[in-house]
């Protein structure tokens, strides 16, 4: 429980579990919600200002009163977010009732958890999240989550859930994750990505947003591509690879992964899912524990029961994105029918010109030897006939 104390200004009070009272200065509360929740003061005037605008609509003809709530420029709003999510093509494109989530229970509205996650990001308050992956629906694979995120071209929220592996010296349950704006638009053994971006812990205790800790060059926009031979791992923000780009010969992590370096990110999702880990520290973001209930008994090591992905922003933004993905995906699969064209034309013009039969019969040549300088025996010669 958390009251203010009117004796003493500017200080708030709090009662632990255990009955003790601490006290938290509201300068100390400001710069706690500057950083980890910088949305949290968009709540009131968001509220005051759409309870205004319903009971002023009496005054609007009828076509006013349908129109979407507008904001002064000196309001930032904050949304709970619209959850959709993509149905098969026999129905409609999009459904905008509450798809079924492993992390927000219904109605989405009254989740606690969206309205905290809303707070921390502008995109993430924009109105809208759509379902890319969900372990759920899906199936519990990084190989099919590294395929629905692959090309979508806008900013992603990445959550997880730990099983309760602490009896073989692992973590508890936990809910952590990570954000980044960054679209997901490259497999590469180098991280990638801007600072817009960070690593959070949602529970069972308490809320933690671990953004990065800034040095170096500023990255404004764009992204840094940064080598596994750089010294600096103060910019290795996203990391997306899968073993088939280098067919495992890398030696470095497969799967996706956040801060840390290639060869260990702090928070790795591993491509067969049983090297997963969540570290409290690395170069790139604030250090805090991912993981909730963490002591000298377990480690950083976790089991995934659930994963889920949302596209955040605005309605048109994740339109966008998905087109951008849809074209991802289009283009990956035309180099595949060219492949595949190419090579069936290569057989068949071989074999028009008799350059397949004599491949395809050339170990008989080779069994006889090169140049004619070793001959079978003429049992071994009926028995190759």
């Amino acid at each position: 429980n958390t009251y203010f104390d009117y004796s003493t200004p500017n200080t708030t009070s709090s009662t632990a579990s255990n009955g003790s009272e601490t006290s938290v200065s509201l300068q100390e509360f400001l710069d706690w919600s500057e950083t980890t929740a910088p949305m949290m003061g968009s709540a009131l005037p968001t509220f005051l200002h759409v309870l205004f605008t319903f009971f002023s609509k009496a005054e609007y003809s009828e076509t006013d009163a349908t129109r979407e709530t507008t904001f002064p420029p000196g309001v930032t709003p904050i949304f709970i977010p619209i959850l959709t999510i993509e149905k098969p093509p026999s129905t409609a494109k999009f459904a905008t009732s509450t798809p079924t989530s492993s992390f927000f229970h219904e109605p989405h509205w009254s989740s606690f958890d969206l309205f905290a996650l809303s707070c921390t990001s502008l995109s993430l308050s924009s109105g809208r999240w759509h379902r890319l992956f969900s372990s759920e629906a899906n199936g519990l694979s990084c190989n099919r989550l590294m395929h629905s995120i692959l090309g979508y071209g806008g900013p992603t929220l990445l959550l997880i859930r730990s099983k309760d592996s602490r009896s073989e010296g692992k973590c508890g349950t936990s809910v952590f994750g990570a954000y980044t704006v960054t679209p997901w638009d490259q497999e590469s053994g180098s991280f990638y990505g801007n600072s817009d971006c960070f690593l959070l812990r949602l529970g069972p205790d308490a809320m933690g947003v671990y953004r990065p800790k800034g040095g170096g060059d500023k990255i404004v926009e764009g992204f840094k591509k940064t080598s596994r031979s750089e010294s600096n791992n103060s910019h290795n923000f996203m990391y997306f690879n899968p073993e088939a780009r280098s067919k495992g010969y890398d030696g470095l992590a497969h799967g996706i992964g956040f801060g840390g370096t290639a060869e260990a990110p702090r928070l790795f999702i591993d491509e067969v899912l049983d090297g997963c880990r969540a570290s409290s520290d690395d170069m790139t973001f604030e250090n805090g524990p991912l993981l909730s209930g963490l002591d000298s008994s377990n480690s950083s090591h976790f089991d995934v029961e659930a994963i889920e992905v949302w596209g955040v922003g605005t309605s048109s933004q994740i339109d966008e994105a998905l087109l951008a993905r849809d074209g991802q995906r289009e283009d990956a699969a035309k180099k595949i029918r060219q492949a595949m064209k190419g090579a069936k034309g290569q057989f068949l013009e071989d074999f028009q010109s008799g350059l397949a039969g004599s491949k395809l019969f050339q170990h008989r040549q080779e069994m006889r030897g090169r140049d004619g300088g070793c001959d079978l025996d003429e049992d071994d010669e009926d028995r190759t006939e």
